[in-house]
């Protein structure tokens, strides 16, 4: 593993000599004429400082005018550029970079500055420019050093160090955070200078985004890891990374659902993590690990001992948290931030240099020192309540005057950009763009299971270029897509739909309905037959002629695939040849077995590469392993052997897979219902029971909790609910059951969630006993109440 940068404070400075502040004051007065805010723009930006965009709902310094805040940011880039922005690289004529104090395992280098520090700088000259005549040029110097110092092992990201030596670029390995911020630049880039010059920064942004940070830094289970020498299904991530509004960036840019994906895990585990460990302060560690997250130990990383607080990794957050509210209006940033500013600002008692270097996570004072990269996110943090305002004036005023080092002084400058308003969020297109996109042709639905259904299209062109697909059955609906095919699953056996799909834009116009497409699902799979029987089979390695890996899958129990000897992990899968609902994987291991191995399934239409582990164990025995887990589709499975219980390799006599059965009665049919409210006459619960998605049940408007429950008459087995969702959906709501013999009043969960988005939601749990089923939802999407077209219950 390489090692890993992590920007410490640096030692405060002495102060200079006051005959020499005094003299350089008066040369100013002199000399120096006034900053002025009408610079002339011969870039030719097309959103040249001051920009002073105003948020929704986020609240600036009122205290002081935007004329005045805006000086206040140029001042300090004028000395922030001065001090920190770099042209000298022997190795490099025309290359910039910002130098900035690096720690960790230089490897023989002299480290002048990191992949961290070029997109600090990148960014902040792109939102400058226009202040900056020269900008555009700094900018094409500083990406030139980027690309010149790729990394050893994705060349489309940045190597973590800068240096003075030619053998140093493409020497080393990258760290998520200086990609994350580089990629985001060059959106910025694209629409201050347009991509038509002698750099095209939107490919290059696009190039960089899904060739370099999606390849190497998006993990198999939507998290982000630590840079391209870090494993893809790494559970260690630094928070400092979760730069959530620049994801939402990347998604438009790209149309790529991957990055929402990211976006709601990463929420996801903040939520979690927090409500564990920082329930009162909202604070989160330098760097989480594990499932459920927790902070990681001391010296994580073998770094310096902190790794386990709020520490100098950490206290970028808040503004990184902050801005998703602010750019995008996701209110869990906004709930995130709240919940942190409360608590700093009464920790500090209401005086920003109050704020210390370091916080254990129940708030606890681990420093003894405000350095800007502590005080400044705060107070970006407090911008979403008016009940801040005193607060944030009085850290406007703390931070416009605090310089102290590189990594202090640019995230103080960064901090002061979004506040001011100088900050602002690339768009795909233009707002102005009306021109809904061209129909998609060609809708064609095929059935490849008794619960799926594959549809492909013919693309939309668009004069600013289509983002995504909506995807509709029976005129609701049920998802996204950014190519040209989507994948239904969750239906049920022998039933037929219809499906049509219309093209979004990266202004948001949509297109008309696309021709419609039906097509019948298959009967259910039978249960009790090896679906991979002599199915076609893959393995890592194979040991010899007479051991590949479809001697697993032929029936008998005379023949066996085996790896080659002695080395780890090693993989077996099957193709079904479709995709198929199972639930069990029967394995019969050779004398070679695994001790440590997990069970995946993937239900790509093409070669694998998703992932999705359904069993895991480190105290594999041998002899015959017989697996069960909730029903899931997959066309392909797979064991991914990762330790061995002998010297040898892995070896498998029999690999066998089984479908799982499907209930198609829905349970909760005709059965009586009972609601928290009703909206009025014709919204009663039983129209989500009733069989009908032209019927539904609303409850009163703007009001949280609300809840319907669903009387099944006799205890159930079930392990599915799925919800047809109208307009009024939840964002976050739990299904719970209860097996109380009269009027419910034991709830028990079996599913929640907070990024809920409406459509149909299909869900399965562990098998449980029930005779009433709940949907409880605490957070609406909009401003009504909650309604359901159906709500239906299927046995386990």
């Amino acid at each position: 593993m390489n090692p890993m940068k992590i920007v410490f404070k640096a030692p405060r400075l002495k102060p200079v000599l006051i005959v020499i502040l005094a003299t350089l004051l008066l040369l100013t007065l002199i000399v120096i004429p006034a900053p002025r805010q009408d610079v002339v723009h011969a870039a030719g930006e097309l959103k040249p400082f001051p920009q002073a965009v105003n948020y929704a709902g986020i609240i600036k310094p009122n205290h002081v005018t935007q004329a005045a805040m805006n000086t206040a940011v140029s001042t300090y880039y004028d000395y922030w550029k001065a001090q920190y922005l770099k042209n000298d690289l022997s190795s490099l004529p025309g290359g910039y970079y910002v130098k900035g104090h690096v720690t960790g395992n230089q490897q023989g280098f002299n480290a002048l500055g990191s992949s961290e520090s070029q997109g600090y700088g990148m960014i902040i000259t792109a939102l400058m420019a226009g202040h900056d005549a020269n900008a555009q040029s700094i900018y094409n110097g500083l990406f030139k050093t980027a690309r010149a110092f790729k990394s050893a092992k994705n060349a489309n990201l940045m190597g973590w160090i800068v240096a003075d030596h030619i053998n140093a670029q493409g020497h080393y390995r990258s760290a998520t955070d200086g990609d994350l911020d580089i990629a985001y630049s060059l959106l910025l880039a694209h629409k201050q200078w347009g991509s038509s010059g002698t750099i095209n920064y939107l490919a290059e942004a696009q190039n960089m985004i899904t060739n370099g940070i999606k390849v190497s830094n998006v993990t198999t289970n939507n998290r982000l890891n630590l840079g391209d020498w870090d494993s893809k299904s790494a559970l260690n991530t630094r928070p400092s990374d979760w730069m959530l509004a620049q994801l939402k960036a990347f998604h438009e840019f790209t149309g790529d659902q991957t990055w929402l994906n990211v976006i709601d895990n990463l929420y996801n585990v903040y939520t979690t993590f927090s409500q564990t460990y920082s329930p009162t302060t909202g604070l989160i560690s330098d760097f989480v690990i594990n499932n459920p997250p927790e902070p990681a130990g001391e010296g994580f990383l073998d770094e310096f001992p902190e790794t386990n607080i709020y520490y100098y990794n950490a206290s970028r957050v808040p503004l990184r948290i902050v801005m998703d509210y602010a750019m995008y209006g996701d209110t869990r940033g906004k709930a995130i931030a709240d919940k942190m500013a409360t608590w700093a600002k009464g920790k500090a008692n209401g005086i920003p240099g109050n704020i210390r270097d370091g916080y254990q996570l129940n708030g606890t004072t681990y420093g003894g020192y405000a350095p800007a990269v502590f005080v400044s996110p705060f107070i970006a943090a407090s911008t979403t309540n008016t009940s801040h305002q005193a607060w944030v004036n009085a850290g406007w005023d703390w931070m416009k005057n605090k310089k102290e080092s590189y990594y202090n002084d640019s995230y103080n400058l960064l901090t002061m950009l979004f506040m001011s308003g100088n900050w602002w969020k690339p768009v795909v297109g233009g707002t102005t763009d009306n021109q809904a996109p061209t129909v998609p042709g060609a809708l064609v639905a095929n059935a490849s299971s008794s619960s799926t259904i594959n549809l492909s299209w013919n693309a939309s062109t668009d004069n600013v270029g289509v983002t995504s697909y909506t995807i509709f059955r029976g005129g609701s609906q049920v998802g996204t897509a950014t190519g040209l095919s989507y994948v239904d699953s969750g239906l049920t056996a022998s039933t037929a739909y219809s499906y049509t799909v219309k093209a979004v834009d990266g202004a948001g116009n949509m297109s008309g309905n696309s021709n419609i497409a039906s097509a019948t699902t298959l009967p259910s799979s039978p249960v009790g037959v090896n679906l991979a029987l002599n199915k076609p089979a893959t393995a890592s390695t194979t040991e010899g002629t007479g051991f590949e890996a479809s001697k697993a899958t032929d029936g008998s129990s005379s023949t066996r695939w085996a790896s080659v000897e002695g080395v780890d992990p090693q993989s077996i899968y099957v193709n079904l040849g479709s995709s198929q609902s199972v639930n069990k994987v029967k394995l019969n291991w050779e004398a070679a077995y695994a001790s440590g191995y997990t069970i995946q399934l993937s239900n790509d239409s093409g070669t694998p590469t998703n992932w999705t582990t359904v069993y895991s164990t480190n105290t594999g025995d041998g002899a015959v392993d017989d697996i069960t887990f909730p029903a899931q589709n997959a066309k392909y499975v797979r064991v991914n052997g990762t330790a061995r219980g002998t010297a040898y390799g892995y070896s498998l006599w029999d690999f066998e897979v089984y479908g799982a059965s499907i209930t198609v009665a829905n349970l909760a049919a005709g059965k009586t219902t009972t609601t928290s409210s009703v909206e009025g006459a014709g919204f009663e619960g039983n129209k989500a029971v009733d069989g009908s998605a032209a019927t539904r049940w609303a409850s009163v408007e703007g009001v949280d909790p609300q809840w319907i429950y669903v009387n099944l008459d006799s205890s159930q087995s079930i392990n599915r609910v799925k919800l047809n969702w109208e307009a009024a959906y939840a964002t976050a709501y739990t299904v719970q059951v209860s097996n109380d013999a009269g009027a419910p009043s034991n709830w028990t969960t079996v599913y929640t969630t907070t990024s809920g988005d409406g459509a149909v939601d299909d869900l399965t749990f562990n098998a449980t006993q029930a005779k009433y089923v709940r949907v409880h939802a605490t957070a609406r999407a909009t401003a009504y109440g909650y309604s359901l077209f159906e709500f239906e219950v299927y046995g386990a």
